[in-house]
C-alpha cells in the first residue's frame, strides 16, 4: 500500500464519518446529541473513526481471529434482541473472513443466536457453536453464548481469550453498565437482571493482555462510550439522570481503545468495513444493498424487531429498509472514488 493511497482512504474515513453520522431520528428524547458524541469522539483520534478502526482491522493476519460482541435483550420488548447490532456483527464477520482471511467469532446472548444465525447465513456465512468446527469449515463463523452472571462471564472471558487469542475485540450495539454498574435502554430504563451477557468482562480481560479493542455505537448507553462518559452525561436525555431507581444516568463508564460514533451502530460497522474495503482495494467487502434488505428480511423472521418501535419490522431504530439500503448503496459510491 503506497502513501498516496493511505492518505486518499484516510480522507474518504471524513466523507464516510459524516455519511455514517447523519442524523435522521426525531428530535427530542432519542435524537439530536449523535453530533456531539462524534466531536467528543473525534477529539480523541487523530483521524476519522471509521479510518482508524479499519487501519486497526487491517492489521490483522491471515489465521487470526476477531472476536464481535453484539446484541441488545431487553425482555420482554426485545427477548430476542433487535435489527441493530446483529446485522454490524454479520458484516463485519464476513469482511474478516473474505478480506482478511482470519477467523470471525461472534458473541452474545444466547437468545440473539437465531437471529445471528439467520444474518450470518443471509451473508452465505455458516455460524456454528464449536469454535474448532468454526474454523475448518468453510465460510465458518464461531458463535460463543456469553453467561450472563457475573462469576461465569469472568471465567468464560478468560477461556475465550485462551481459546481464541483474538487479535481485536470489537463490540457494537451492547449495553454496558454505568457507574453504578446498571445497564440502561437507549431510554434510560434499566434492563431487567439477569438478561444481559456480561461482555464487560471480556473488554477487561482483552485490555489487561493489551489486545486492542473498538466499540461501536449510537446512544452513549453502549460499551466503548466510557471515553466520552462526560459528554454522554451532559448531552444525552437520561443520561446523568435516568428513569431507573438507581438515579445513576445511563452513560456507560465501559472504554474501548477506539470508539467509532454513528447515529445507527450498524451504519458505524458498514462505515469500518467500507474504509477496510479501500483500503485492501476490495470493494465487495462491503455487502450490497440487496443483501442489506434480505439479512433485515432474515433478521426480523428469526425474532429480532426494531430497537426503538418494539415491531417485528425489517426497520432500524425507526427507519425503513430503503433508508439502510441507501446508506449501504452511498458506501458503495464512496468506496468507488478510492477503488
Amino acid at each position: 500500500m503506497t502513501h498516496e493511497h493511505l492518505a486518499r482512504v484516510a480522507a474518504l474515513g471524513e466523507e464516510i464519518d459524516r455519511l455514517c453520522t447523519l442524523d435522521l431520528r426525531p428530535s427530542g428524547p432519542i435524537g439530536g446529541y449523535i453530533g456531539r458524541f462524534y466531536a467528543a469522539a473525534r477529539q480523541q483520534c487523530d483521524t476519522a473513526l471509521t479510518f482508524a478502526a479499519a487501519r486497526c482491522l487491517n492489521s490483522v493476519a491471515p489465521g487470526d481471529t476477531v472476536v464481535i460482541a453484539t446484541g441488545f435483550c431487553d425482555p420482554p420488548r426485545l427477548p430476542q434482541g433487535e435489527t441493530d447490532g446483529p446485522p454490524g456483527a454479520a458484516v463485519l464477520a464476513r469482511a474478516v473472513l473474505l478480506g482478511l482471511q482470519a477467523t470471525p467469532v461472534l458473541v452474545g446472548e444466547a437468545a440473539i443466536a437465531e437471529p445471528l444465525q439467520a444474518c450470518t447465513r443471509s451473508l452465505g456465512l455458516r455460524l456454528h457453536p464449536d469454535l474448532a468446527v468454526a474454523r475448518q469449515v468453510p465460510y465458518g463463523v464461531g458463535f460463543y453464548p456469553f453467561p450472563l452472571a457475573p462469576q461465569e462471564a469472568q471465567a468464560a472471558a478468560c477461556t475465550l481469550l485462551e481459546q481464541t487469542r483474538p487479535a481485536v475485540v470489537v463490540v457494537t450495539e451492547r449495553a454496558g453498565p454505568n457507574r453504578l454498574g446498571v445497564a440502561h435502554s437507549a431510554m434510560g430504563r434499566a434492563l431487567p437482571a439477569g438478561s444481559r451477557a456480561l461482555v464487560e468482562y471480556l473488554l477487561e480481560a482483552a485490555h489487561a493482555a493489551g489486545i486492542p479493542t473498538i466499540g461501536v455505537g449510537d446512544n452513549g448507553n453502549d460499551m466503548g462510550f466510557g471515553c466520552i462518559e462526560d459528554v454522554v452525561r451532559r448531552h444525552k436525555p437520561y443520561g446523568d439522570v435516568c428513569q431507573c431507581p438507581c438515579g445513576g444516568g445511563l452513560a456507560t463508564v465501559v472504554k474501548t481503545s477506539l470508539l467509532v460514533t454513528a447515529a445507527v451502530a450498524n451504519w458505524g460497522v458498514y462505515g469500518v468495513v467500507a474504509c477496510l474495503a479501500a483500503l485492501r482495494q476490495q470493494p465487495a467487502l462491503l455487502h450490497s444493498a440487496a443483501e442489506e434488505a434480505d439479512m433485515l428480511q432474515a433478521c426480523v423472521g428469526a425474532g429480532a424487531a426494531d430497537g426503538i418501535t418494539g415491531r417485528p419490522l425489517p426497520t432500524v431504530d425507526g427507519l425503513p429498509t430503503a433508508v439502510q439500503c441507501s446508506i449501504v448503496e452511498l458506501l458503495h459510491a464512496l468506496v468507488a472514488k478510492v477503488c
